[in-house]
């Protein structure tokens, strides 16, 4: 029998890159342990429950918000029917209120913030002999005396260890993420990475990323595999970017890659390099049309610095995405407006452009400022999922609990009725 079901959230054709690190850490330091992945497609409370009924007696699970309501639904029928079981939670949906959590919610045991790798098997150990201290496990937060307590963690993740790629079946996936760095120098007020990660760049050295390449190669046997560079700032650092491209080039590793990019860091020379080297894919976060919220929410860039880099970028790599965001709680119609126009004239250039309400996230700048003005309701757009798709006890859930869901909740702007009816005009095209 194992010590731990170790359990996490199935997207697409993507490997569970945090579960495969949790599951060296886990070999690593003996733990016995299951790990099963759930997929996201139709998901209920119903069909998770079941798929988690059969677990062993400690049950560690990661999740992202958009699984959040669903999962804590799921583990509160589990608890019931087991009240011996030990549940810990993990990862970006339950970190920002782990504390929240365990205040409200007594099926839940443990939440582990920041890096897992080496946290969880200690924890383990701790339960399995039934120890009662756990002030020197990074990032654990718990209960003690009816206080809870919230240790120290890790802002970069352990980057001495590669995941457990030997757990996951070949051919199964067909694309893999590999973090160079971790930490975002720059202040964009609408997002959460810079207090989250921190603003320093922790660098990976760059030969432990190509041997990690040439592993995922080697152990999965396939020569179409995506390699999916997942940093916040991958082009920040010009000269280590050419460096990485130069030893792909150099070890003969012919592989497609993606990564993200940075309207004020892309430029002609590096991305025809990145393009010889297999980069078929990069990403830009725009955020909108208007200059008037790249201004406020500190971005760097214009929009028409952005659709020149957006069509140079399209010259070499062959998947441009361009990603905006409507809903500011300051954007006026004209804004959006200006959004819908820049879209449409990136579309007649053929890059891809994804349209997001904003989704207000509890360090950032925006949030602090605006989240007493967070609103809900069960038919509007929401960035994380459809609401009006969700089981009635998960809104029930929702709706009572905005400091740990507040995800599911948007902002108001004044002029948001004629911001909304010219979304869904543009929708209809």
């Amino acid at each position: 029998m194992a010590d731990l079901t170790l359990v996490q959230f199935k997207y697409n054709d993507m490997a569970p890159a945090g579960a495969l690190y949790l599951a060296c850490g886990l070999e690593k330091e003996g733990v016995d342990f299951d790990l099963k992945l759930y997929p996201v497609v139709n998901i209920d409370p119903d069909r998770l429950y079941s798929f988690l009924n059969n677990s062993e007696k400690i049950l560690a699970i990661g999740c992202m918000t958009d699984m959040l309501p669903y999962l804590m639904v799921s583990l509160q029928k589990i608890k019931k029917r087991f009240p011996q079981k030990t549940i810990i939670l993990g990862g970006t949906g339950p970190a920002p209120s782990a504390e929240i959590i365990l205040k409200r919610f007594d099926f839940i045991d443990f939440i582990i913030k920041g890096d897992g790798t080496f946290a969880l098997p200690s924890l383990i150990k701790a339960i399995k002999n039934r120890e009662a201290e756990f002030s020197d496990i990074r990032g654990l937060v718990y209960r003690n005396k009816g206080k809870i307590v919230s240790n120290p963690y890790d802002l970069y993740p352990n980057n001495r260890i590669s995941p457990a790629y030997h757990r996951i079946k070949p051919g199964e996936y067909d694309e893999y993420t590999v973090n160079t760095s971790w930490g975002c120098p720059h202040n964009c007020t609408f997002c959460d990475s810079r207090p989250m990660v921190g603003r320093k760049i922790e660098y990976r050295d760059l030969s432990d990323i190509i041997e990690q390449i040439k592993l995922i190669k080697k152990l999965l046997k396939r020569k179409d595999i995506i390699i999916h560079i997942a940093d916040e700032a991958f082009l920040e650092n010009r000269g280590r970017v050419v460096r990485f491209c130069y030893l792909l080039k150099k070890d003969k590793i012919n592989i497609r890659w993606t990564c993200y990019g940075r309207i004020d860091r892309a430029d002609k020379d590096l991305l025809e390099i990145m393009s010889g080297t297999g980069c078929s894919k990069i990403y830009y976060g725009v955020e909108s049309g208007s200059n008037r919220i790249l201004e406020k929410i500190k971005k760097g860039s214009t929009i028409e610095q952005a659709i020149e880099i957006l069509i140079l970028s399209k010259k070499y790599i062959e998947t441009v995405i361009a990603s905006f965001i409507f809903r500011y709680p300051f954007e006026a119609h004209r804004d959006f407006i200006q959004t819908l126009s820049a879209i449409r004239y990136l579309q007649s250039k053929n890059i891809r452009c994804h349209l997001y309400p904003l989704a207000p996230v509890s360090r950032s700048q925006i949030f602090t400022r605006y989240k007493n003005d967070l609103r809900f309701s069960s038919t509007a757009p929401c960035a994380i999922n459809i609401l009006s798709d969700m089981p009635k006890e998960c809104i029930a859930l929702i709706k009572s609990n905005k400091g740990i869901f507040y995800n599911y909740f948007y902002y108001h702007p004044p002029e948001l009725p004629e911001i909304m009816r010219a979304f869904y005009k543009f929708q209809s095209y």
